[in-house]
């Protein structure tokens, strides 16, 4: 019988990435715009980007329990679904309390797209090389997403034409995508046979499996920080700028754009490292220590060329699939129920959306510069969990292997 060809429904599947990329920032990048069309203040703004944080929250348990039941494809379009109404909704909005209620919807969609996307991934790959160094690669997408959004949102306002189109172009894409996920064929669900095995074997828990109370905690709180890393950066970076008289407004943006290409560059060199076999737990402390090398280099001495190195040094180390991998780790310690385990990961993420807006947003009154202190601080906290993991990675796999597996 010849083996299906799963690479379109993967590319279709990251293709919705490029639009989470766009949704993560277009609240910043069209700001002033919303603050007329809403009749909002900057403070205002950044509670309707926690909402994106919160309806994650809210939608994670409930997406990994229905993917993992009802299957992959009708969890990625509820997810689809949820981002035409995130997109639609925020610009049709006339207040800041509806938008509020239609950002939760981004939220959701998050949910539900990490939730379908990395298990199908999975169960289409099961070789161990393959699905890690592939599992990096949605970054790519979502760094995409990243770059071209501020590039459209600058066509826009230099021409002075409707922010709009930005939101309704990415409806309309994402649309488009569904229709052919509509007809795709899916792998078969693993969760059913993974608990068949389990059963038949007696035991629920295996010999090399880690210890969520230690293991699973320290990937919730690298979980956490990775993410607040490079979302802290990409979204005070211009302002950082402009407070400290390095650059321009119009300049400034350019270092969002700087961050996204090292972003983007470095999926590619991390998906090769890791299919050579790197130590991932290792390679994860390498990269949270060039970060934060970088970080208080640009807090030390902030030049034009410092905020370049750090725009390349976070996009490459800190937002270049990092956290991919530690999905991977927490994947491979927790192998029963990917969509569940995939739930409790992003939920560390969807805290870090939902809580990072605000407390930098309280922290700037201080200072842009406070903010980026309070960045470095949570970088440390993740060295520290990324140590417990590298030690106790080592325990549990005593030379074993160095790449995570999946089955």
């Amino acid at each position: 019988m010849k083996e299906r060809n799963y690479k379109p429904l993967i590319a279709s599947l990251y293709f919705n990435y490029i639009f989470q990329g766009m949704a993560a920032i277009i609240l910043s990048q069209n700001m002033n715009q919303l603050k007329i069309h809403w009749g909002a203040t900057t403070t205002q703004i950044t509670l309707v980007m926690s909402a994106i944080g919160l309806g994650r929250i809210l939608a994670l348990y409930f997406s990994g329990y229905f993917s993992d039941n009802f299957g992959r494809k009708k969890t990625v379009i509820i997810g689809i679904l949820s981002y035409t109404i995130f997109f639609l909704g925020l610009l049709l909005s006339h207040s800041y309390l509806s938008a509020f209620f239609f950002a939760l919807f981004g939220g959701f969609s998050n949910a539900f797209l990490d939730t379908s996307t990395y298990p199908t991934l999975i169960e289409a790959f099961p070789d161990e090389k393959t699905n890690s160094s592939l599992s990096v690669l949605n970054k790519a997408f979502i760094s995409t997403g990243q770059f071209l959004l501020p590039f459209l949102t600058r066509f826009l306002i230099q021409r002075e034409l409707f922010f709009g189109w930005t939101f309704v172009l990415c409806t309309v894409c994402l649309l488009i995508n569904m229709g052919y996920l509509l007809f795709a064929q899916f792998p078969e669900l693993s969760t059913k046979k993974t608990v068949k095995v389990i059963k038949e074997t007696k035991t629920a828990r295996l010999s090399n499996h880690g210890t969520f109370k230690i293991d699973g905690i320290a990937l919730l709180v690298f979980s956490f920080v990775s993410v607040s890393i490079f979302n802290i950066f990409i979204l005070w970076v211009p302002q950082f700028a402009e407070e400290m008289q390095v650059v321009s407004h119009e300049d400034s943006l350019t270092l969002v754009s700087i961050y996204s290409i090292g972003s983007f560059l470095s999926v590619f060199l991390t998906s090769g490292i890791v299919k050579r076999g790197v130590h991932i737990p290792r390679f994860i402390v390498f990269c949270l220590l060039a970060s934060g090398s970088a970080l208080l280099l640009m807090l030390l001495v902030p030049s034009f060329a410092t905020l370049i190195i750090a725009a390349i040094c976070i996009g490459i180390f800190a937002a270049g699939g990092i956290w991919q991998l530690g999905l991977a780790l927490m994947l491979e310690l927790f192998p029963t129920y990917k969509g569940k385990y995939t739930s409790y990961y992003s939920l560390a993420t969807s805290v870090a959306i939902m809580v990072t807006p605000y407390i930098t947003g309280v922290l700037s009154q201080y200072g842009v510069a406070m903010i980026f202190w309070f960045n470095l601080f949570l970088l440390i906290l993740g060295l520290i969990a990324a140590f417990v993991i590298t030690s106790r990675y080592d325990y549990l796999f005593p030379k074993e292997k160095a790449a995570p597996t999946f089955s």
